[in-house]
């Protein structure tokens, strides 16, 4: 297998580039570091939209000895409103345990684009939520293209509203957790290769930094992959931190397989508030025979509105 990297020196997305695509064509890695200013060239083959739009991933979560805590599952779906797509990640607790913490969910939703020219998502909205009890928090990001800004606002659980504001810079690219998902997992960023690393950009907080994801070398990866019971599907081993506060817990660190088509088949969070290490693993992976849309919140679709105008 290739370990060599490159760097690709593509055009960067810029307010311009947006509005010329929504005109012209409406329809959401790993090395050396890739810039974090320059886009990989378009993927040949299927597009994005044709590998991943309706595509349902199914998880089953679980900690230390108990086996079964709750539930995730994934969904891409398409909106009433051309060119708009949702993407969601929920997660929930069941069981006694759930039921001891009062009940938890989690719920990562964002409204993103489809850039043809480019075969990529770019992120509109984006909105994390999460439950427990009675209690809601709600942590959002609107990519305001028109007005070359980002908006990040937070809802404590007591009601209370703080707003940050920053500017985008033109030669960024903006990513949140879903688009970065699949855009990822689609290859923007590159194809996915044993001992590479890619810096990946990622946008849910003010000034946040871009995130390093590693693929474990061959000598590590088998090292892993003995322990594994199951080895089925599992070709590479990734280690990567995000923000702990998005997944509750002390460290953010989150370790995992990937199967050769990049889909996350088991990945484990560690020190996660309540639990400790708590994993999860693929236990479905279908694409829905019944599409369906969705319907566009008003708040995003004043942001498109903006883009046109």
């Amino acid at each position: 297998m290739n370990r060599s990297s490159q760097i690709h020196d593509d055009p960067s997305i810029t307010r311009r580039d947006c509005l010329r695509y929504l005109i012209c064509g409406w329809g959401l890695a790993f090395g050396m570091p890739l810039s974090l200013s320059t886009v990989a060239e378009a993927t040949s083959g299927s597009s994005i939209l044709d590998k991943y739009l309706e595509e349902q991933l199914h998880y089953q979560i679980g900690y230390w000895l108990i086996g079964d805590v709750g539930d995730a599952k994934t969904g891409f779906l398409s909106t009433n409103m051309s060119g708009i797509y949702r993407l969601r990640l929920e997660g929930h607790g069941k069981g006694f345990i759930n039921f001891l913490l009062g009940g938890v969910k989690y719920t990562y939703t964002s409204f993103c684009l489809y850039l043809p020219d480019q075969d990529r998502l770019l992120p509109v909205y984006f909105e994390l939520e999460k439950r427990r009890g009675g209690k809601k928090s709600l942590r959002t990001v609107r990519f305001d293209y028109a007005s070359g800004e980002i908006v990040f606002e937070v809802k404590s659980t007591a009601g209370e509203t703080s707003t940050q504001k920053e500017p985008m810079k033109t030669d960024r690219i903006y990513e949140d957790y879903l688009t970065l998902f699949y855009n990822f997992r689609h290859g923007v960023y590159g194809s996915l290769e044993s001992d590479r690393k890619f810096l990946l950009p990622l946008t849910t907080q003010k000034k946040m930094q871009p995130v390093t994801l590693q693929i474990a070398d061959l000598e590590k990866e088998n090292t892993f992959r003995s322990r594994e019971f199951s080895k089925t599907g599992k070709h590479f081993f990734v280690q990567f931190k995000i923000n702990p506060e998005d997944v509750s817990s002390g460290s953010g660190e989150i370790k995992g397989w990937l199967s050769l088509d990049a889909v996350p088949v088991k990945g484990l969070i560690e020190d996660v508030v309540f639990f400790g290490d708590l994993w999860g693993e693929l236990k479905e992976r279908r694409v829905a025979t019944n599409p369906r849309q969705v319907p566009v919140p008003d708040e995003v679709k004043n942001l498109v509105n903006g883009m046109l105008e």
